[in-house]
């Protein structure tokens, strides 16, 4: 089954069951992220504190639709006139991912998963050369002045569905700043001030936020008791918020988002 924009604003109401997946907050690998394991690695990117999932079951409510073409013993202008009512019989369930894609952890995660999925017999200078090209992701200019975040969504049950890409592939930075924002337990803001729609079902969605304020102090600091992203206009979209303990945040005494 395929959901439209249309579709999916209607289901605000009729929202069943959202489950946080919550996990045991994993310590870090002691030893150089050049040396993670597969396992490892995917770790990092899959469970908190940097990665939060949400699953959020909807239910569809009965819709009235236009019968269009021709039925037995109907012509084809009366059935393009009729209405019928349809309701879906079965949730449709979307996993929701969001990952603190500036934390320095996601970037060596990432990183080393391609030097997995690399040649893993390459030289010494082969290897420096890879870990060359992989600079740009690994420092990550961006994330120097921005706190960037990532989005995605897969449905358990319906295969092809995805709310992030129907919701956000048309998305403008204008519509979006009105309602996403970082925002820490005090209320101080930081409001969008870049966005990149996925280009295709599956992809993420990234948005990008401003670190410090007018007066250069960032919005985190080892002191801040909650991170609160928000993501969600209840008017036209179905995805919840997230709040995340910045505590769980905290490496040797920084903040790391």
């Amino acid at each position: 089954m395929i959901y439209n924009l249309r579709t999916l604003i209607g289901l605000i109401a009729s929202i069943g069951t959202l489950i946080a997946f919550v996990y045991a907050q994993d310590k870090l690998p002691t030893k150089p992220f050049t040396q993670w394991s597969r396992s490892e690695a995917e770790a990092i990117l899959n469970n908190p504190p940097w990665v939060i999932r949400n699953e959020v079951r909807i239910k569809f409510d009965k819709e009235t639709q236009v019968a269009a073409g021709s039925y037995s013993g109907v012509s084809s202008a009366a059935a393009a006139q009729a209405q019928t009512e349809v309701t879906s019989q079965v949730p449709v369930d979307f996993i929701f991912t969001l990952r603190l894609r500036s934390a320095l952890p996601v970037r060596q995660a990432l990183v080393r998963l391609r030097q997995l999925q690399s040649d893993v017999k390459m030289s010494d200078q082969e290897r420096a050369s890879y870990e060359a090209r992989t600079k740009g992701l690994l420092e990550c200019p961006a994330c120097a002045n921005n706190y960037v975040i990532t989005l995605s969504s897969k449905s358990t049950n319906s295969p092809g569905a995805d709310a992030v890409y129907t919701l956000f592939k048309g998305g403008r930075l204008a519509d979006l700043q009105r309602y996403v924002y970082l925002a820490n337990e005090r209320g101080e803001r930081r409001q969008l001030i870049h966005f990149v729609p996925p280009k295709a079902s599956g992809d993420e969605a990234t948005f990008y936020f401003p670190r410090l304020d007018g007066r250069g102090a960032p919005l985190l600091s080892p002191e801040n008791k909650q991170l609160v992203i928000n993501l969600t206009d209840n008017q036209i979209n179905p995805i919840t918020n997230f709040r995340i303990d910045v505590s769980r945040l905290v490496l040797n005494g920084k903040v790391e988002f």
